[in-house]
Order: C-alpha cells, then sequence, then structure tokens
C-alpha cells in the first residue's frame, strides 16, 4: 500500500496562488506541486471556518447535518467515524501535526490518530518562532524518523501562517511590498473599538501603524511564500529519503480569506463568497495520475472518500458519507457539467445561516438572517444570483435579469437543505467524554481572534 500525505495551509484562498493565475509569485512549491499532479481549479470548502470545514472534510458531511457548524470549540462527537479512524483500520500508521488550536484534541480532531502533535502545547524554543511552518516541518521530520518502513503511514499536516494577523517573517515581509502589484490607493478605515470586521478594522488589528490596504495584502502573500518555501524543504526531505515517489499527497485549505472585498476585512466565517470559500485543492502521485487542469467545480466533501479509495477501501458507487470520491476525475474521466456543490456560512443560529449552491457558471445565495442580507443581496432580500465567469468578484445580483436560473438553483437548494438530518454518528466503541478545554489552546484562540 502507499503512503498518503495530505497537507492543508489555514485561510488560503486559490487566488492568490500562482498555479491559480494570481499576478505575485507567491507559490513555486505549489505551481510545480500542480503542474506535476491534477489540479481542481474550482473547488469548495463546506464552511469557510477551520472547526467545520474540517469536521465536514474528515467525516464527508454537511455541516447541517454533522451540528459543527458557525464558530470554533464544538467538540467532534466520539461516534463519528473519522479519515484517520478508517485507514488505521486499514492497517496505515496515522500521524498528524497540527498547530490552530480549532482543529485540537480538546475538541476531539485527534480522533484516530497514532501520535497528535499541537504546535502551541509544546515548549518554546528560542530558535524557532511557535506554531510557524518551521515548527510543523521540524515536528514532521521527527515523526517521519520513527516511521516503520514495512507499514503504510497517513500524515496530516496543517500550516497556519496565512491566518490573520499577517506577521511574515523579518526576511519575507518586505518581499512583495512596492512590487507591480502594490496598491497603495485603498485606505482602511480604523476604529476606537479594538476589533472590528465590516467596513474597516479595529485599533488592535493595525499592523505597522500602516492603513494602506496593499500593505496587508502584501504581508497576507508573504505568508504564503514563507509557507510554499517551507513546503519546498519538507518535499525535498521526504525526496531524498525516498518517499516521493510512492506517497499520495494532497493539498487543500480549509477556507479562504476576505481581504477587504465587500467591505470584509482579513477575516472568514461571516459571508459566503468565493474569497472564502474557493480553496486550492492538488493531488500528486508520480506515474499514477496523469497532470491535468480539472475545470468542473468540486467539494472538498469528496477530499475523504477519495483517500479511502485509494487506500483500497471499497466504496460502493464511489460514495462515502455524503461525499463522491473523486478517483474517477483523477483518472481523466469527464466531471459531471451539470452538477452541484453545496457549502454554507455565517453566524446566524437555528439554521438561518446561509446556504450556498452553484453549478459550473452561477452561483446562489440564500442568507434568511437580517444582517447578513444587507451585505448580500440587500435589505429584506434573502437571494443573491452572481455569474462567477462574467463577474467572479460577486458585485453584480442578477437575481431579476435571471429568472429561470434563479429557479433551478433555488430548487436545488431546497431539495438539498432536507428537513431530515443525514445519520453520520456510527458507535465506534470510543467513549470519550468532553474534557476541559486546556489554558494553552485557549490562549492561541484568543490571539488568532476566535475568542475575547
Amino acid at each position: 500500500m502507499s503512503n498518503i500525505l495530505l497537507i492543508t495551509v489555514d485561510t488560503l484562498r486559490a487566488d492568490h496562488l500562482s498555479a491559480w493565475g494570481y499576478g505575485r509569485p507567491t507559490s513555486p512549491v505549489l505551481d510545480r506541486l500542480a503542474a506535476e499532479g491534477v489540479r481542481f481549479d474550482q473547488a469548495w470548502s463546506q464552511w469557510p471556518k477551520t472547526g467545520p470545514s474540517f469536521a465536514s472534510i474528515f467525516t464527508s458531511t454537511y455541516g447541517k447535518d454533522n451540528g459543527i457548524v458557525r464558530r470554533i470549540g464544538t467538540p467532534l462527537p466520539a461516534g463519528f467515524l473519522m479519515l484517520a479512524e478508517s485507514l488505521q483500520r486499514r492497517g496505515y500508521s496515522t500521524h498528524a501535526v497540527v498547530s490552530n488550536g480549532a482543529v485540537g484534541s480538546d475538541f476531539h480532531f485527534d480522533q484516530g490518530f497514532d501520535s497528535y502533535v499541537e504546535t502551541w502545547k509544546l515548549d518554546p524554543q528560542d530558535d524557532l518562532v511557535p506554531n510557524t511552518a518551521e515548527v510543523v516541518n521540524r515536528e514532521a521530520s521527527k515523526i517521519i524518523d520513527g516511521l516503520d518502513p514495512e507499514q503504510p503511514f497517513f500524515l496530516w499536516l496543517h500550516y497556519l501562517d496565512p491566518h490573520f494577523p499577517y506577521e511574515p517573517p523579518a526576511e519575507w515581509s518586505a518581499l512583495f511590498i512596492a512590487d507591480d502589484v502594490y496598491e497603495r490607493l485603498q485606505e482602511i478605515e480604523v476604529s476606537a473599538g479594538a476589533r472590528r470586521q465590516m467596513g474597516g478594522i479595529g485599533r488592535r488589528q493595525v499592523l505597522d501603524g500602516r492603513t494602506d490596504l496593499g500593505y496587508y495584502v502584501a504581508l497576507y502573500d508573504a505568508e504564503i511564500a514563507y509557507t510554499d518555501h517551507q513546503l519546498g524543504l519538507l518535499l525535498d526531505d521526504m525526496g531524498r529519503r525516498g518517499l516521493m515517489d510512492n506517497t499520495l499527497t494532497v493539498f487543500t485549505s480549509d477556507h479562504g480569506e476576505s481581504l477587504g472585498e465587500h467591505s470584509y476585512f482579513f477575516d472568514h466565517g461571516r459571508f459566503s463568497f468565493e474569497t472564502c470559500l474557493h480553496v486550492p485543492l492538488i493531488f500528486h502521485f508520480p506515474g499514477r495520475f496523469e497532470p491535468r487542469v480539472d475545470l468542473e467545480p468540486v467539494e472538498l466533501l469528496g477530499v475523504t472518500p477519495t483517500i479511502l479509495q485509494f487506500a483500497g477501501i471499497s466504496l460502493p458507487d464511489g460514495e462515502w458519507m455524503q461525499g463522491r470520491s473523486l478517483m474517477p476525475r483523477l483518472r481523466g474521466e469527464a466531471g459531471d457539467e451539470n452538477g452541484f456543490s453545496h457549502a454554507e456560512a455565517g453566524y446566524a443560529t437555528r439554521g438561518r445561516w446561509q446556504k450556498i449552491v452553484r453549478d459550473r457558471r452561477h452561483k446562489l445565495i440564500f442568507a434568511p438572517y437580517a444582517s447578513a442580507q444587507r451585505f448580500i443581496g440587500g435589505r429584506k432580500q434573502p437571494y443573491a444570483l452572481y455569474d462567477l465567469i462574467v463577474d467572479p468578484g460577486e458585485t453584480k445580483n442578477l437575481l431579476e435579469r435571471e429568472p429561470e436560473v434563479f429557479e433551478r438553483l433555488k430548487s436545488e437548494l431546497y431539495a438539498w437543505w432536507r428537513p431530515d438530518s443525514f445519520e453520520v454518528e456510527i458507535d465506534t466503541g470510543d467513549t470519550r467524554q468532553e474534557t476541559e478545554v486546556a489554558a494553552e489552546t485557549i490562549e492561541q484562540l484568543k490571539s488568532l481572534g476566535y475568542l475575547q
């Protein structure tokens, strides 16, 4: 059996990667990985928040059905069957290094892992900044050193660096300042409050005393470039060990980031625009998959069933839970041009958060909550319809101009948002109960702005 390496980078929007056409050379390593593998151009996160997104990825279920929605800090029930558990039963050794407390063992994301390293709980070392990509690489190297060469492994590495506050290492911070892409014209409004998301930022979010938007975008891009460089060191190390030729490498992100679009600054989760839903997705296996770009929309819900099928686990009709394996697409078989992708977003409660559906071209957002409507379709207008090809920035609501498209997508949305929940809990024999969240996890979540 072949090894499986899952690499995820927090808060990474696809359109800020060179392979997706970005104007800055932010990702030469990932560009090469994409060129040698299968790049899914239109992949969607099912919820633009770390905890809900990974809950959806690893259980292959939608947030509306698994109950892990809105904010971080909701423990995964121990009865959920996770990707690592399935691979463990298949005979894989399972390991992870994660750098975001939102997927900490405190919230049961460690189910099925033989080892689970949480960087924010490590003793700090003078030569490395905590929770950076270098720390993830160091811990990953330790795990690889101890692997049994006779047993296949599953290794998940989650990097945090592009998450706000954007503070790349000093030698990277000026990488994109004043380059040809740099834009100085837009000023960010700063309020007296500590934090703010809409229309500007709070005083504690100001970096280096700067209020020009271009500066923050340049720092975000520098964080991506730094992480990309560290990924290159990781992959080179695995290559020297002779591991890459027998390893499926999967690369993606949990969600993107809003960088001032729609007056939403340096955050994610509140809205369902492409800035936060559109994520990179790459599958790489030398000699196994012919390099190509798949232009049809896909959901991250398909990542786990694809990995399971690759590992030799039989999936009836290529489906596992609510996800469908992408293996046919990896083999070059045509995608479903009439298929739909679904997602959720927002902070509303009682199921009144945003529901979203898209096909190859159009996207419909349903926002039943008034506080979100004013920023999407307008006051007292719960629907917004966009043409993602003509208007990728989602600035023109086509609701009145495209009634047939609206009705078609609305019917699909209502059919998907059914009243009966999908059964996702499976008795695994794990009776672990909720425990008190570690002080280190609370402090890290505060530093990331998740908690006050």
